[in-house]
């Protein structure tokens, strides 16, 4: 009968440690990125009462147990927020965080900047380093399509007293992530600049008529110095005209964007043929303060042409682009870090790695909302397509928060239900001290 009093014993610290487990989830229910645990129970162990070949089972149990204490990995909600640099990762995966050389994994992505100056004693070279709340630095691959010029004049030089910034070399749409054992720090530069790519070329397009009158076609030109220059083309009939088609003289001009300052001047001339079709040009190329711009008319009917009865029109097309600084930082479904710049242009520096595990049942929890590695839970890994290429596996939500998955509704369900199973397992314990009274005083 004594085995009774073992039973319920073993009930109420069961059901306490069910009780403690459900505590924690309700006092976490506010903490972000945090994931609710179920406590599982087990038999402990059984006596055969007698031995024989019984139809039917004749053992005892002798209580219960905490078999485990699992993890309920489902998504919580996402929470806006006004930082981009606060994720949240909707499906499968985990932000990995590292400190001291120690890995560790977690959902909650409020994540702030440290500062750290790549050249001591430059304030210039500064970036900053995506951090958790409590300092352990974010993982995942940067790029190498930027690197600092301490001599580069950002643009600031008069106010910030010193030149120097990071400068784009490779602008790119996209950032592969490397080996899940090479991933490393995240750096924002907080200077970063998008180079001039300066104008190598102008096509103009257009119908000049053949009326005598005078025609202009302008382009916009980008001088090596990012300089936004006017290269004009100035078409007037020439004096003498071929016996078929029409002969243009042609002034091309290269000035600055207000006149200014002329770079180049040249003397040229246009002849198309008696469908106003472009036969000629001899003006090949114009100095943009520096840089050659090729000058190109097209061909036949590709181009400029010299039509009676259609309207006159004129139009051009550069290559190049405007040196620009960065604006601001974005974080892309794909966990790709995109810098905007002044000149409209964008460019991926970086991604946020997102990684996974063959059994996120088998993590230890480690304090706080961080994950730990275990056998049970496999080494970390990063997904991949079809092809073998490594995908993210999961939508990082830039400007979010996901919110702990606990409910509470079923939380304190399961707080009236192991209150019930305690007080039974302790009623058992008084009807079994009872019922060994009464046999004692039977006894005397």
């Amino acid at each position: 009968m004594t085995q009774g009093y073992y039973a319920a014993i073993s009930g109420m610290q069961t059901n306490q440690y069910g009780m403690d487990v459900i505590s924690d989830n309700l006092s976490n229910i506010s903490t972000t990125a945090y994931k609710s645990a179920s406590a599982e129970f087990a038999d402990l162990f059984s006596k055969v009462i007698t031995v024989g070949n019984t139809p039917t089972s004749n053992d005892v149990g002798y209580g219960t147990k905490l078999q485990a204490t699992s993890f309920q990995f489902t998504q919580g909600s996402l929470m806006p927020s006004d930082r981009f640099n606060d994720l949240a990762l909707e499906g499968n995966g985990w932000f990995g965080v590292t400190a001291n050389n120690q890995m560790a994994y977690t959902r909650d992505g409020s994540f702030a900047f440290d500062t750290y100056q790549k050249v001591n004693g430059d304030v210039n070279s500064s970036t900053d380093r995506l951090v958790t709340a409590d300092g352990q630095f974010v993982t995942g691959t940067m790029l190498t399509n930027f690197a600092y010029n301490g001599a580069f004049d950002y643009g600031d030089q008069e106010s910030n007293g010193a030149v120097g910034a990071f400068v784009l070399n490779n602008p790119t749409n996209d950032a592969e992530l490397g080996g899940v054992s090479s991933q490393g720090l995240l750096e924002f530069p907080t200077r970063l600049a998008y180079p001039v790519e300066a104008t190598t070329q102008t096509t103009f397009f257009g119908n000049l008529g053949i009326a005598n009158e005078t025609r202009t076609i302008s382009a916009d030109v980008i001088s090596g110095k990012n300089e936004n220059n006017r290269l004009k083309l100035t078409f007037t009939q020439s004096a003498v005209q071929p016996s078929e088609g029409v002969s243009w003289d042609v002034v091309a001009t290269v000035t600055s964007n207000d006149g200014s300052v002329v770079y180049d001047t040249q003397n040229g001339q246009a002849v198309f043929g008696s469908a106003g079709d472009l036969s000629s040009f001899n003006i090949t190329s114009m100095d943009n303060d520096g840089t050659p711009v090729a000058v190109d008319l097209g061909t036949a009917y590709s181009g400029v042409i010299s039509i009676d009865g259609v309207g006159v029109s004129g139009s051009s097309r550069s290559n190049g682009v405007s040196g620009g600084t960065l604006t601001k930082y974005g974080i892309n479904a794909n966990g790709v870090i995109v810098a905007d710049f002044s000149n409209g242009r964008q460019s991926a520096i970086g991604r946020i790695a997102v990684y996974h595990f063959q059994n996120d049942q088998g993590l230890n929890r480690d304090g706080g909302t961080y994950y730990a590695e275990t056998s049970n839970s496999g080494k970390p890994l990063f997904w991949t397509d079809a092809n073998g290429n490594t995908i993210t596996g999961a939508t990082v939500r830039s400007g979010a928060l996901e919110g702990s998955n606990v409910r509470m509704d079923v939380g304190l369900t399961e707080m009236i239900v192991s209150q019930r199973a305690y007080q039974a397992n302790s009623k058992t314990i008084t009807t079994v001290d009872e019922m060994i009274q009464k046999a004692l005083q039977m006894h005397r």
